[in-house]
Formats: C-alpha cells, structure tokens, sequence
C-alpha cells in the first residue's frame, strides 16, 4: 500500500541581508540533499522565518500547525531560537514530532538530535593559526559575535583558552555584535586607528569576518595584520583570494544540513534512532591554495 507521503518542515533564518552569508549555505545545502530526496516519498514545506515579530519562527510553526491540523511527520531548524521560538519547539516535541536542530543546540528543549561543529575547537584551531602568525606581546581583536548564541561563546571560549595555553602574551580586545546595525564597523575602524600593536584578528561568524576585512581594505592594512574568518562564502572567498583574509574556518553548514536530514529521514522511515544526540562535525581550515575546491 502506498504509504502518505511525509510532512517536514525546513525551517532557517530567511537568507537575506546580513543572514545570507552562513544561513544562505544552510539553505543551499538543504536544497542540494532535496535532489537526492526523490526516492522518499515527502512533503517539504519551506518556512524562512526572521526575529521582526511577524514571521518568526514561532509564528511561522504555529500556523504551519493549523493548517496542517497537526500532522506534521518532523522539523528540522537552525539558527537562534529565542525565548517564544523555544516554547513552540517544545509544543512540537510534546505532540510527538521529532525536531533536528542544525548549527545551534538549545537547552531545555526536548529534540530528536542536534548536527553542529564543535565550537570550542573551533575557537582553538583560528587561535592556533593566528598564534603561529603574529609577533608576541602583539594585541588581537576579536569579533565576538552574538552572546546570546551558545556557538559563539564557545568559539570565543576556545580561542581564549588556546591563546592562555600557548603564553603569548597576546592582549584580546573583545567586540560583541554581529550586525551592521550594531556599528561593528565604526569600532573595528577605531579599535585599528588607536591600537598600531594590533597585528591580529579573527571573527567567531562569518557576517563578522567581512567587517574585519572590509577595515583592513579601508586602512590599507593588507599584509600588516592577519586575519582569520570563519565560513566560505562568495565574498570571504574574495577578501582570501586577495590576500586580505589569510584563513578560514569553514563550519561546513551545507554537509550540517545534509546529515540533519539525513537523521531525521531515517527516523522517520526506519525508526532508526540517531547514535549520538548532540553531533559534532569536523570544521575545514581553507586558504588560498585548497579554496578552488571548496568552492565547487
């Protein structure tokens, strides 16, 4: 007999303004697994959602909900849940509809497996990289990125404990934000005007590795400070070409996405329970000689 077909929801932030550099791979790769889905028989149902209010992801899942009267087979999502977003995941888990979470992990939510890099090594392989470049005593900035996503406090984590390990001597200037509306540009351009020892930088997310390039390309500092990004994209493979990124820290979100559906697919056809509940996937270092392959 032939069985209904399943109902999955793909849920990631919407691949738009600052979102479009990581969140746009999550979306490419999502779309890359769906060509290899026909032998399931699904339903996917699309649902971009962003932090206005009105298409959050809460939001978005409730009336996805209803208009499925609540006949959804599975969710796979990524990105930062807050709050209200948590408390609409959870209705999804108590009604019995396993939810993969992709790039983020959340507390107190119950889900079927989370796919993500191992953050804290993350942080360690940038600070191993960028430890190896640049003179001792030597200050280094670092784009923190959102205090409010476990992922970035745990690269942070990593790199400060890596440069502690390795007696350096580096002093680490911290800046918190990842979005333009948070002027990160304007401080990168006045933490650089005011500290000439500053002969290192790295970003914990990609939207922050082309604020810190796009400084060094205003102040003409190409070759006299180093930098380490994190995530390959059209425009970090750019400021890499040109010689003004030096390495990447690339958190594979595409293959993230691949193996979450991967998971949840065998869930659902085969009952097969994932092994490890909060997977952790190697990063990839790229540089200029290796970034043609990467980008294929």
């Amino acid at each position: 007999m032939k069985k209904k077909p399943l109902k999955i929801v793909v849920a990631f932030p919407a691949p738009v303004s600052d979102n479009r550099f990581f969140f746009g791979e999550l979306w490419k790769g999502y779309r890359d697994f769906k060509k290899e889905m026909q032998f399931y028989n699904c339903q996917v149902i699309e649902a971009p959602y962003d932090y206005d209010g009105i298409n959050s992801f809460a939001v978005n899942m409730r009336s996805i909900f209803r208009q499925c009267e609540g006949k959804l087979d599975g969710v796979i999502c990524g990105g930062k849940l807050l709050e209200e977003d948590i408390l609409a995941a959870d209705s999804l888990a108590r009604s019995g509809i396993p939810l993969v979470l992709v790039s983020e992990n959340a507390e107190k939510l119950e889900y079927l497996c989370s796919i993500q890099s191992d953050h804290e090594r993350d942080g360690r392989m940038a600070a191993e990289l960028l430890e190896a470049q640049i003179p001792k005593n030597s200050q280094i900035l670092v784009i923190a990125g959102d205090i409010l996503l476990p992922s970035n406090r745990k690269n942070l984590s990593g790199f400060e404990s890596y440069m502690k390990e390795a007696g350096g001597n580096h002093p680490i200037i911290k800046i918190y934000g990842h979005e333009a509306l948070d002027g990160v540009q304007d401080r990168i351009l006045d933490v650089l005007k005011n500290n000439p020892d500053a002969k290192g930088m790295y970003s914990v997310s990609a939207r922050g590795s082309l604020f810190l390039a796009k400084a060094a390309e205003e102040l003409g500092l190409k070759g006299e400070i180093r930098i380490i990004g994190s995530d390959i994209n059209p425009e970090s493979a750019f400021y890499l070409k040109e010689g003004i990124i030096h390495f990447i820290i690339d958190k594979q979100p595409r293959h993230q996405v691949q193996v979450g559906m991967n998971r949840l697919l065998a869930y659902l056809v085969q009952r097969k329970e994932p092994l490890i509940k909060d997977e952790e996937l190697t990063s990839i270092i790229i540089c200029r000689s290796n970034i043609d392959k990467y980008m294929k």
